[in-house]
C-alpha cells in the first residue's frame, strides 16, 4: 500500500491526534460484489461469457472519531480484489485498471481513500485532508466497485442567512480520467488509477503510466435558498493553466412539480479551442410513490479543441439531466450534442423500479451520429444493511462511418454494510 504526499502527513497528523481524548468512535464498512456482462450485435461475444464480463469485490472500512471540541477524525480505506474470477468468470476488473505495474492488474489493492481533519467553529467548517467532493464540475463517483477521492482543502460557511458558501483547494486526485483497463476488450472506464495512485490536474496517461503535471484547482461556489422551495447553485472553477469553468443551476418545487435548469461552460487554456458551454433544462412530477420526468439539453458547436463538459477527476459522469448509464456525461458533454431524457420510477419499500429512455445526436461527431439507451433499474434495500441493485441497458447506435449496432448489458451489484 503506498501512501502519497498528500495522505501521509494527515494520517501522522490523526495519529497524534489519537493519542489525546477520542470519543465517539464509529467504526463501519461495506463489503461489495460487482458484476456486469454485455454484447454488442458486431462482435461475437456472447452475453454471460468470460470474454465479455467485468468484475470485481470491493472491502472498505472507515473509522471516525471526535478529537476535541469541534474536531472531527476520519480514516477510510479500501480494498480491491479480483478474487481469482479472471480464470474463469470475467475478462476485466471493473475499477482501477489503468496505471498498472506489469504483472499486477489482477492482484489485490489497498490504499487509503480517506483521510481528514474536520474542524467546526460557529458556522465555519474546514476540512483538510483525502477527502470526497461533490460539485457539479469536480465530485466523487461512487457507481463503480471504488470510488475517486481528493487531497483537499475546503472551507464551507453559513454567516449569510440562506446561503452556504464554498471555497476549495485540490492538490491531486486518483480519478482514473479516460484510462481504459488491460484487455479494453469491454471498454470499461477506470474511474481511479490503480493502486489508488493519485496525481495532479492535466497529467498525462500514455497507457501504461502516469506522467504527472503536478497542477491543483481552486474552486468556488455559493448555494442560495432566496425564497421558499426554490435553490439556486453558482460554482467557479480554475484549473491551473488548463481551464476555468462555471456552473450555474437552479431548482423550483411547487406542489407536487418540479422545474430544474442548468447551464455550464469550460474556457480551456488553449488559443485554438472555443469555448464549451451545455445548457440543460428539467420538469419533474411525483404523485405518491411514483415520479415521473423528462429532460433536455444542448451543447455549443464548437472545434475539435473544445472541452467536454464532464467530471473534471474522471471524464466520465456528469450532473448534467440528461445523462444515462452509458451515454452519460462524457456523451452529452461533448460539443454539437442534442439529448433528452425520459425517466419513471415507483417506490415501494423496500425496492425501487425506475425505467428510462434517453437519445443523444452528435452532429459534429467523428464516431457516433445518434444513439437511444434504455435502461431498467430495479434496487432494494433491506433492514438497512443490504443494498442489491440490478440493471438491463439497451442501446440502438447509428454511427458516422463505422458500423451501427446494438448492445445489451447486464449489471448487478450487491452491497452488505457494517
Amino acid at each position: 500500500m503506498k501512501l502519497s504526499r498528500g495522505t501521509a502527513p494527515f494520517l501522522a497528523l490523526l495519529l497524534a491526534t489519537a493519542t489525546y481524548a477520542v470519543e465517539n468512535v464509529k467504526v463501519d464498512g461495506e463489503a461489495k460484489l460487482w458484476y456486469q456482462t454485455g454484447n454488442k450485435s458486431i462482435d461475437s461475444f456472447d452475453m454471460f461469457r468470460q470474454e465479455s464480463t467485468v468484475g470485481q469485490a470491493a472491502l472498505e472500512v472507515g473509522v471516525k472519531a471526535d478529537l476535541y471540541s469541534g474536531l472531527k477524525g476520519n480514516v477510510r480505506g479500501i480494498v480491491l480484489d479480483s478474487l481469482g474470477l479472471q480464470d474463469d468468470y470475467i475478462q476485466d476488473i471493473s475499477s482501477a485498471g489503468a496505471g498498472y505495474e506489469h504483472g499486477s492488474y489482477y492482484k489485490t489493492q489497498i490504499w487509503i481513500s480517506e483521510a481528514n481533519l474536520d474542524y467546526k467553529i460557529s458556522n465555519t467548517s474546514v476540512i483538510a485532508g483525502r477527502q470526497t467532493l461533490n460539485t457539479p464540475l469536480l465530485f466523487t463517483e461512487r457507481w463503480n466497485a471504488s470510488y475517486n477521492t481528493f487531497d483537499a482543502v475546503v472551507v464551507i460557511n453559513n454567516d449569510i442567512p440562506k446561503t452556504t458558501l464554498v471555497a476549495g483547494y485540490v492538490a491531486q486526485h486518483n480519478g482514473g480520467a479516460h484510462a481504459g483497463n488491460a484487455t479494453e476488450i469491454v471498454a470499461f472506464p477506470s474511474t481511479t488509477m490503480h493502486s489508488g495512485e493519485f496525481y495532479g490536474f492535466g497529467s498525462t496517461y500514455d497507457g501504461t503510466r502516469v506522467t504527472d503535471a503536478e497542477k491543483g484547482a481552486y474552486f468556488f461556489g455559493a448555494m442560495i435558498k432566496p425564497i421558499d422551495k426554490l435553490v439556486a447553485n453558482l460554482w467557479y472553477y480554475d484549473v491551473n493553466s488548463i481551464h476555468k469553468a462555471y456552473w450555474v443551476d437552479a431548482e423550483y418545487k411547487i406542489s407536487n412539480l418540479i422545474f430544474g435548469v442548468q447551464n455550464s461552460g469550460i474556457d480551456r487554456a488553449l488559443s485554438s479551442a472555443d469555448d464549451a458551454m451545455i445548457t440543460a433544462a428539467m420538469v419533474g412530477c411525483t404523485i405518491d410513490k411514483l415520479s415521473v420526468d423528462f429532460a433536455y439539453s444542448t451543447t455549443d458547436e464548437g472545434n475539435a479543441g473544445t472541452a467536454t463538459i464532464v467530471n473534471t477527476a474522471t471524464g466520465d459522469k456528469s450532473k448534467a439531466y440528461t445523462q444515462s448509464v452509458f451515454q452519460d456525461g462524457a456523451m452529452v458533454g461533448t460539443r454539437d450534442t442534442t439529448a433528452w431524457r425520459v425517466n419513471a420510477g415507483y417506490k415501494f419499500d423496500p425496492v425501487k423500479l425506475s425505467a428510462s429512455v434517453q437519445n443523444t445526436k452528435q452532429d459534429s461527431s467523428t464516431s457516433m451520429k445518434e444513439g437511444t439507451e434504455l435502461d431498467l433499474i430495479a434496487t432494494a434495500n433491506i433492514a438497512k444493511l443490504v443494498d442489491l441493485t440490478g440493471m438491463y441497458i439497451h442501446r440502438d447506435v447509428d454511427m458516422k462511418t463505422a458500423r451501427d449496432f446494438q448492445q445489451n448489458a447486464v449489471r448487478l451489484i450487491a452491497s452488505v454494510k457494517f
